[in-house]
């Protein structure tokens, strides 16, 4: 067999689960070599950002190094920008070198997507990678304590006041982890936590789009019991410097508004010459091969395969990983000769967390929502872990979501968390030190008894 190189480019959900499969598969066979090419050096949990973004965790409770989860594996990591693929010479063009293949997978996910609206790529803040969560963090942070020794009250409103735009996974989840940093972020800042005001502004008539509308109703009336306003059927028509501008002429003063209206496919592709479908994604067929060049599959948020007519991939973890998975099995299968395999998403549910204490989901059918519904979502994410061998990180996530928490942002509030309430450890303190003082005893009154009996002896 002649020597096949196959390249990936994009270490997300997708390209991660691909190169996992295909590492597996020929890792005794020297004839094929496996590149995996990312500007980072980490896999990043993109469904964990919000917590980054409001500080309930640090940059490392969601990045996994690469080097790490390939550790062992004949698996070549680059880290570097891809300027060009070019389709006629097979090379993927980097800064620092060029890489020939045989076979491509392109996976380098969707970016925000603004949809034109004027002023959002100047004054709006994203939360698509861990630069954007860090970015939001500061500008969350930094605008409190300005704000805190402003003395012009409708400007220190204004700089209280923080704006979601988009009320799916991302916007809820985000607003939701603010909802329970505020209490922190105004006992740092020595203000009243009702000064600050939070807004969800959603275009459509409804939150939540992709859940069915019971739990949709339920994640609405825990904000708004929270004290969250929702605006819908208010679509953003222009973002200011300090304010956003709803269609119906309505202004909310703001220096903060985060933008999570949308995703688009990665316009680095732009460049590769390759047809494009609906907000940028890459057209493929039921292989999640590319309809104009062999040899060249594109998965995760990126590819455009319709599953029914108008209906294609969700851009969901569990989509990712499957279309990464069909792209490793098909590239397998053309390289032993064999029949290739057609991809047939397996969608086992949506989960939605709302803070660290609250979240609703739908499971197969079945409506979870409130305590379960967060903690069957740590527990898919402990097994997206395990999928990925990494039983190193799955004891890090452990760590930093149970017992790394501070101010109640944990599932079992203080109860588990080093920096809270330890009484959970009383119980075990008492046994082990009902043990030594049962142990000591026993050791104490046997060597008397042994003295005792020496002493008769002789």
């Amino acid at each position: 067999m002649a020597n096949k190189n196959i390249v990936i480019i994009g270490a997300g959900y997708a390209g991660v689960n691909a190169a996992k499969k295909l590492a597996k598969k020929f890792k005794k066979d020297d004839s094929v070599s496996i590149t995996l090419i990312d500007r980072h050096s980490y896999h990043t949990m993109m469904t964990e950002l919000h917590e980054v973004a409001t500080h309930r965790v640090e940059p490392d409770a969601i990045q996994f190094d690469l080097r790490r989860l390939f550790n062992r594996t004949k698996v070549n990591l680059v880290t570097d920008n891809v300027t060009h693929v070019d389709h006629n010479s097979k090379t993927v063009q980097t800064e620092n070198g060029e890489y020939q293949y045989d076979y491509l997978i392109l996976g380098m996910g969707a970016e925000p997507n603004d949809f034109k609206i004027p002023g959002v790529k100047e004054h709006a803040f994203t939360l698509w990678s861990m630069e954007d969560a860090l970015k939001l963090r500061k500008q969350i942070e930094d605008i409190v304590a300005k704000a805190a020794i402003e003395h012009d009250p409708e400007k220190r409103r204004a700089m209280l006041t923080f704006v979601v735009c988009g009320s799916g996974f991302t916007g809820i989840e985000l607003v939701g982890e603010l909802v329970e940093w505020k209490e922190r972020l105004a006992k740092n800042n020595k203000i009243d936590p009702d000064e600050i005001t939070l807004y969800v502004v959603e275009a459509a008539t409804t939150i939540l789009n992709m859940l069915e509308e019971r739990e949709a109703k339920k994640a609405e009336a825990y904000l708004n019991k929270k004290g969250v306003k929702i605006l819908k059927d208010s679509p953003i028509v222009e973002v200011r410097e300090n304010e956003v501008v709803i269609m119906n002429k309505q202004t909310i003063p703001t220096y903060t508004l985060a933008w999570t209206a949308g995703i688009q496919g990665n316009t680095d592709v732009e460049e590769y010459g390759m047809e494009e479908a609906h907000a940028r994604r890459l057209k493929v067929n039921q292989y999640m091969e590319s309809e104009q060049y062999e040899g060249v599959y594109v998965v995760g948020d990126l590819a455009y395969f319709e599953e029914q007519p108008g209906e294609p991939t969700p851009q969901i973890v569990e989509a990712a990983e499957q279309t990464g998975a069909t792209a490793a099995k098909n590239i397998i299968a053309e390289i032993k000769n064999e029949e290739k395999t057609a991809y047939e998403g397996k969608y086992h549910g949506i989960m939605v967390s709302i803070g660290a204490r609250y979240g609703v989901a739908n499971l197969m059918g079945i409506h979870l929502s409130g305590w379960f519904a967060i903690f069957v979502k740590h527990l898919v994410n402990l097994f997206y872990l395990f999928t990925i061998r990494s039983g190193y990180y799955m004891v890090k996530y452990v760590q930093h979501e149970f017992f790394q928490t501070r101010d109640k942002r944990n599932v079992f509030r203080d109860l588990l968390t080093r920096y809270g309430n330890v009484l959970w450890s009383l119980p075990l303190r008492i046994f082990v030190g009902g043990f030594w003082l049962v142990e000591g005893g026993s050791k104490l009154w046997g060597s008397r008894n042994l003295a005792k009996g020496n002493l008769k002896y002789w």
